[in-house]
């Protein structure tokens, strides 16, 4: 797998997505490969709704009911996104260091560095909300399905 991860249709955006606290290579390649290619969704919250991580709604005139999760998506994407999440339960917003002989642009670094500060704070706030870990943690995990988007769609040279 790793060899695989390591070719030159794969290497850029498992580069790029291992820059995230909480995912290392091979779920950085399992989301590539699940996902394809980032472009074929138009914009993060549609990828986060093929990965199942958008919530239920049961709606009727002006009474709006929003339940659990789907998990109508892929759910390997799913199950990586939310294992990848449990890491910002201990975290810090510390930058992840690089890993040895990775080629990752300074820009797409800048944004997974930013994606983890983002994700501990968020966690952080959930948590002083009183929310269930496991609700904090899905609401962690579909945010950082929208982060893996844009970090893919950046890796692939579709997103300025």
């Amino acid at each position: 797998m790793l060899a695989l991860a390591r070719t030159d249709r794969w290497r850029p955006a498992v580069e790029a997505l291992s820059c995230i606290k909480g995912i290392d290579t091979l779920t950085a390649f399992r989301l590539a490969a699940e996902a394809g290619s980032f472009t074929r969704f138009r914009t993060a919250p549609a990828f986060a709704s093929w990965c199942g991580l958008v919530p239920s709604e049961r709606s009727s005139g002006e009474t709006e009911r929003r339940g659990g999760i789907t998990k109508t998506g892929n759910r390997l994407a799913r199950t990586a996104l939310v294992e990848s999440a449990w890491h910002y339960l201990t975290c810090t917003p510390r930058p992840k260091a690089p890993a040895p002989g990775a080629d990752v642009p300074a820009a797409i670094r800048a944004r997974a560095d930013a994606c983890t500060a983002r994700l501990c704070r968020r966690r952080e706030a959930l948590a002083a909300a009183g929310k269930s870990p496991c609700k904090a943690n899905a609401a962690v995990a579909r945010e950082l399905a929208c982060w893996v988007w844009e970090i893919g769609r950046r890796a692939e040279g579709t997103l300025g």
